[in-house]
């Protein structure tokens, strides 16, 4: 059940929330959900997080496009697996969101400091934007229900300026391409003396800019760019970074008992030549070493299919992913799932994902630690949102940390037989030239 008001609020204006609420004359157990349409004249943006004084706050918009969810303060956090049984006496509608990091080998260091490991929350409050039209959320526990915040929030939001795109004063690598060079040859040795197949190495590029910039302009800019793209940011407290990107990849989608997810491994660059481009998809889909490092996802994936799944199918040929500057080769596999099994379960038997870390896995994220010179933090971990009857993840590639006037953009590229160093150096060009494209408009 929701409350969902017939009178409508309206964005600017300072509701009365604990009026609206206390009308209802309900009294309830778990977690209630009230929802308002929000007349906004076509202002909604992401930008109106930056209107709110509590956190965490968080933005989703899945791939598909369908919706926009802003969300904001903490009704209840924490672990996946604790959170999940509070769905279950829960109004319709109410969501976790969060994700977690990379790896957990080592303690969170540089701007992850003030990030959890892993994190979920169920916000107190949502603005969901879908259709043309928006929708406040509040959600409520028993007992006392603070609304002054929430109420301050609605009266703060109003149409915002155009974002603008700040531009980028210096910027160092890390690794540099020297080091990154050395890390290649000792992945190809390790291929050779095995069991190694494949590992994912990544790149941190820092990017200092002229000014302080909120990092909701980035993920405004970042969208505009990136159409057809996973987006999310994630904010955990005032002091620290926020943590955002546009992924092309999904980890997975549960609807019910069905399960899909898909391989996104091997990548060119497109062309804006029709012809060119045409030929760098060929390439794409012939080329031993990007076939190599696709069918090696493909692989892992089917096990994991296979571990979690009555049944499953699996495109016999990869197709291709094509995104504004570069192009993927990708494979579906979707699935009904065997018995009764928790997205905390799903979500650890698909992450990491050879396409993010290697494979064998175990081998490959052992190699990471020992050559990457900094932590991952979130980037390459899971982000998405889960209720009780659906979920979704991306993996949380082509995302950066910004705090004030510094950006920290990462990317990755699957290194098996046959790379070559300068080759994948440029893939990472590829990868983040989206970002440094919208930042030097």
């Amino acid at each position: 059940m929701v409350f969902h008001h017939s009178s409508n609020l309206c964005a600017g204006t300072r509701p009365d929330l604990r009026g609206l609420v206390g009308a209802a004359r309900i009294s309830f157990s778990g977690i209630r959900r009230f929802e308002w349409d929000l007349e906004d004249l076509g202002a909604f943006s992401p930008l109106w997080l930056d209107a709110a004084a509590i956190y965490p706050k968080l933005f989703w918009r899945s791939r598909s496009g369908a919706a926009q969810t802003l969300a904001i303060g903490e009704l209840c956090g924490g672990g996946l697996r604790d959170l999940l049984p509070l769905l279950h006496g829960a109004d319709e509608g109410v969501r976790l969101f969060g994700g977690e990091r990379f790896a957990s080998s080592v303690a969170l260091s540089g701007g992850w400091a003030e990030f959890p490991e892993r994190y979920f929350f169920i916000p107190r409050a949502e603005i969901i934007h879908a259709s043309g039209r928006s929708v406040l959320a509040v959600n409520l526990a028993g007992g006392g229900h603070a609304l002054d915040e929430l109420e301050d929030w609605v009266a703060a939001l109003s149409v915002s300026p155009p974002p603008h795109q700040p531009a980028v004063l210096t910027r160092w690598d890390l690794p540099n391409f020297h080091q990154w060079s050395l890390a290649v040859d000792a992945a190809l040795a390790g291929f050779a003396a095995g069991p190694l197949r494949k590992v994912v190495l990544a790149r941190r590029s820092t990017l200092d800019l002229v000014e302080k910039v909120s990092p909701h302009v980035l993920l405004t800019v970042l969208m505009a760019a990136a159409p057809a793209c996973f987006h999310f940011s994630f904010q955990p407290s005032a002091s620290a970074g926020a943590f955002l990107g546009a992924s092309p990849e999904m980890l997975y989608r549960r609807i019910g008992d069905r399960l899909e997810s898909e391989a996104v491994a091997g990548t060119r660059p497109r062309s804006l030549d029709a012809a060119e481009d045409e030929r760098l998809e060929s390439q794409l889909l012939k080329l031993s070493k990007e076939q190599l490092e696709h069918r090696l996802v493909v692989e892992a994936l089917e096990q994991t299919f296979r571990g979690l799944c009555a049944d499953y199918v699996c495109d016999e040929k990869p197709g291709v992913l094509k995104l504004s500057r570069v192009q993927h080769l990708r494979t579906a596999v979707s699935g009904t799932l065997r018995g009764a099994v928790d997205d905390a379960a799903i979500l650890e038997a698909f992450h990491p994902t050879p396409a993010t870390c290697g494979s064998p896995v175990a081998e490959a994220r052992q190699f990471i630690s020992q050559h990457e010179k900094f932590d991952r933090g979130w980037y390459a971990g899971p982000f998405g949102c889960v209720s009780r009857d659906s979920a979704e993840f991306a993996v949380a590639i082509r995302s950066m940390l910004a705090k004030g006037s510094q950006v920290e953009v990462f990317a990755g590229a699957g290194i098996v037989v046959g790379s070559d160093p300068e080759r994948e150096w440029f893939e990472l060009e590829d990868k983040i030239s989206g970002v440094l494209n919208v930042l030097s408009a």
